[in-house]
């Protein structure tokens, strides 16, 4: 089966029973909430509604599609742990899961001062934020990418768990 073959029958198979499918709108929310609150907690004066206006339609689209991506691999992972035979890979799985979850953060916040004081917890200076800013779009691809290959492996999983 090629690539995107095994991606849909591991989201179909996934999605079959209706609690995995209002869990993908749950994650989906609950991300797209956390994208948005992070920028609006960080910065002092900011509420949610100025924040989301402050996004461009772009800004949206691409929030929205990482948090739906980050939303489908937590569904699949969920999937593949419940009704996987041996319990195996599940350090791999938190550690995947966090990082895209950091990663999609990265590329979802889209101000200088929202994204200083947050990666000023880890050391990242301000001229690393602006750099982050500039090429921010380039970001936002790998870590579309990153999120698709994550699924695609527990696409791989689910594949093998049903054979």
């Amino acid at each position: 089966m090629n690539t995107l073959g095994t991606i849909a029958f591991s989201v179909n198979r996934s999605l079959k029973d209706t609690k995995y499918k209002l869990l993908l709108v749950f994650v989906s929310l609950v991300v797209f909430f956390l994208f948005v609150l992070i920028p609006t907690i960080s910065v002092p004066g900011n509420t949610f509604l100025y924040q989301l206006s402050l996004f461009s339609f772009l800004d949206l689209t691409i929030t929205i599609s990482l948090s739906i991506l980050y939303a489908v691999f937590v569904v699949m992972q969920v999937y593949s742990m419940r009704h996987k035979k041996k319990i195996s890979d599940i350090g791999a799985t938190v550690a995947g899961g966090a990082g895209t979850l950091l990663a999609g953060v990265a590329g979802a916040s889209f101000c200088a001062s929202c994204l200083a004081p947050l990666f000023a917890i880890f050391g990242v200076g301000f001229g690393g934020v602006l750099f982050l800013l500039e090429y921010r779009f380039y970001f936002v691809i790998v870590i579309a990418l990153l999120m698709l290959i994550a699924i695609y492996l527990t696409s791989l999983k689910i594949q093998e768990d049903n054979n």
